[in-house]
């Protein structure tokens, strides 16, 4: 280990069983490629292995949790700052290397998840064999949890935990010491990656006396998905009740589960209107849509025919995937700004603390998981599989690297599975 003033270089020179040193590490791995809107990704051998800057960890990517973005952005050329373009966007497996402060208390030989909201830095990006991720945005997974499962939840987490504790100012609170904590606030107080973009979001949203305080009710509309599924327990966690609209016929046992408080099925949403607005009269000013714009616009309908009974306040609608094509007037209309995560070091940072401390709490019900073997060769027919919309309340992660060593076992994965 070398130090200089408060950094700290740290390469893994006794890991464990299995796992590269620096000096170990191969000037070349396998990358998997878009070179063109609408095209596959294509397996390339001859990538570079990303380099460390200051605040990095490097990590051996063992599993890639997928998500729509992943084709969507292939499909129709969005998120691709180039071309070719590396794409990502979450991940797990252990820290080889690290450039790190001190205080930065992660070290080679943890599991790790990534999130990676950083589309334009390619060394973050998820489909290679190595990746970057800031010391702030890694997530140490908890020795009792199967690190592989933990694939699932990243994307869904930081998206759900923005559109509640930045768009709405949900008030959260930390495990460890039952502290409360307002993102929202914290993004206003420290203003480091607030970008023009992002800016009204943060400057111009939800007045104080409009947020959501305990008791409230949240609308939740595709309400099986992992962003939903996310979102319904941090509402919960933080004194919310929750309406979710989904097709109940595949998924009421799983909502059941998540404990939402009232389930609405979403095969004829005219009637689901009607039975919102009879079963709670002017008591619903949230919503959540995590499928497009149409469902954005249907919740706008809802939360707009219940203007008229608020006491006060307007009504806010948090669009995940696409907003409504017509505005208006009572209700506000919010966009989540992800990239807070990477840019903004406090808002990151108080985001994958929490996440750690919710896992090894057992306070967060992971999603199910169906996983793919086959590395970045299985990457273009699993994403097929996600644009034909066949997987419905799951997650597929892809495996890249099995935790075995020479006798086939993972002295760390068992150690941490059996504790």
């Amino acid at each position: 280990m070398a130090t200089v003033a408060t950094r700290t270089t740290t390469v893994s020179s006794q890991p464990l069983v299995g796992q590269p040193t620096l000096k170990s590490l191969p000037q070349s791995q396998r990358v998997l490629l878009l070179h063109g809107k609408g095209q596959q990704y294509q397996v390339h051998a001859d990538g570079d292995v990303p380099q460390l800057r200051y605040g990095d960890l490097l990590v051996e990517i063992h599993a890639i949790g997928l998500n729509p973005i992943d084709w969507k952005s292939a499909a129709f050329g969005f998120g691709l700052p180039q071309l070719p373009s590396l794409n990502r966007r979450e991940f797990v497996g252990k820290i080889v290397a690290s450039e790190v402060e001190e205080e930065c208390a992660l070290k080679p030989g943890e599991w790790v998840l990534a999130v990676s909201t950083d589309y334009r830095d390619f060394r973050k990006a998820a489909f290679q064999e190595f990746a970057i991720v800031c010391c702030y945005n890694a997530v140490r997974i908890p020795c009792h949890i199967d690190p592989f499962r933990v694939a699932s939840i990243g994307v869904a987490y930081v998206a759900a935990g923005l559109a509640l504790g930045v768009c709405l100012g949900v008030l959260f609170t930390k495990e460890s010491n039952r502290r409360p904590f307002n993102l929202l606030d914290v993004a206003r107080k420290y203003t480091e990656g607030v970008s023009e973009d992002v800016a009204p979001e943060i400057y111009q949203g939800i007045p104080l006396e409009s947020r959501p305080q305990p008791g409230d009710w949240i609308l939740v509309y595709g309400a099986s998905s992992i962003t939903a599924q996310v979102a319904i327990q941090l509402a919960k966690m933080s004194g919310l009740r929750v309406v979710g609209v989904a097709n109940l016929d595949k998924h009421r046992r799983l909502l059941e589960s998540l404990r939402t408080d009232h389930l609405i099925d979403r095969t004829d949403l005219d009637h689901a209107k009607t039975e919102i607005t009879s079963l709670f009269p002017g008591s619903l000013r949230f919503a959540i849509d995590t499928v497009g714009g149409e469902t954005a616009s249907w919740c706008q309908g809802v939360l707009a025919a219940q203007h008229s009974q608020h006491a006060h306040g307007s009504s806010h609608l948090v669009a995940l995937t696409g907003k409504p094509k017509t505005a208006c007037p009572s209700v506000r209309v919010h966009s989540v700004p992800i990239k807070l995560f990477h840019a903004n070091r406090k808002v990151g940072g108080h985001l994958s603390k929490w996440l750690h401390e919710l896992l090894d709490g057992g306070k967060l019900h992971l999603p199910e998981v169906e996983y793919v073997d086959g590395g970045l060769d299985a990457v273009n027919s699993a994403l097929d599989r996600l644009k034909t919309g066949s997987i419905s309340g799951r997650r597929l992660v892809v495996t890249v690297k099995q935790p075995v060593d020479m006798s086939g076992e993972d002295p760390a994965l068992q150690s941490q599975l059996a504790g």
